[in-house]
Formats: C-alpha cells, sequence, structure tokens
C-alpha cells in the first residue's frame, strides 16, 4: 500500500516495488545489480528540475532509463523515453534511496520507492 512522506515542502507518493509497471520493476533489478557489481555507474541525475531532496556530501543521484527509448524525429534526434529510475548512492556504492517517474522532466512527479 502506498504511503504520503514528505521532504520539506516536497510530498510524494512511496510505491511498493509491486506496484511498478513490469519494465521498471526489471529495470530496477538492473540497476541494483549494475550498482552492486561496481559496472560502469550509469549517468549522473543533476536533479537541476529540484524535484528531489538534495544530496549530501558524498552522495550523488545516478538515473536509469526505464523500458524501450523513444523514436527520434527530427526535431528531438536524441529522443528518449520518460520513464526513469533514480538512485542515490553513496561515496562507497551504498544505494540509499530509489526513486521513479513516469515523466522524467516533471519535479512534482517523482515517487519513492520502498527501498531496501
Amino acid at each position: 500500500m502506498a504511503t504520503t512522506i514528505g521532504f520539506g515542502k516536497l510530498k510524494r507518493e512511496m510505491l511498493s516495488n509491486d506496484r511498478l509497471p513490469p519494465v521498471a520493476r526489471v529495470a530496477l533489478i538492473e540497476l541494483k545489480n549494475q550498482i552492486r557489481r561496481g559496472d560502469p555507474l550509469p549517468t549522473v541525475f543533476e536533479n537541476c528540475e529540484g524535484g528531489l531532496p538534495p544530496v549530501a556530501a558524498g552522495q550523488t543521484y545516478y538515473e536509469f532509463q526505464v523500458g524501450e527509448a523513444t523514436a527520434p524525429t527530427p526535431r528531438d534526434p536524441n529522443a528518449r523515453g520518460s520513464h526513469r529510475l533514480v538512485a542515490l548512492v553513496e561515496a562507497g556504492g551504498s544505494i540509499l534511496r530509489m526513486y521513479y517517474t513516469q515523466t522524467h522532466y516533471n519535479p512534482g512527479e517523482w515517487a519513492q520507492l520502498q527501498y531496501p
């Protein structure tokens, strides 16, 4: 069951993994395994829109695309899908929190996943 949590003025829904779309559950496992194995980390998520809480010293957000990318168009030759997982990772490689969105660029649309 989803509950609501707060981070300062922002509130977001907390999702259990069983409420994620199947493609997001697969991506979640892939992302966790990639980080745990010490593989090259995914793209750093800068949180420019301010949709997630600020990171502390020694922590970094990493984003991971969920599902297939959308087809490139003349207007957007580097088109990507809008579903994302973001992991808050500390310097030692431990995952602290996980977030999911279906609308990557809307700050208020992030759901914190029940993790670990």
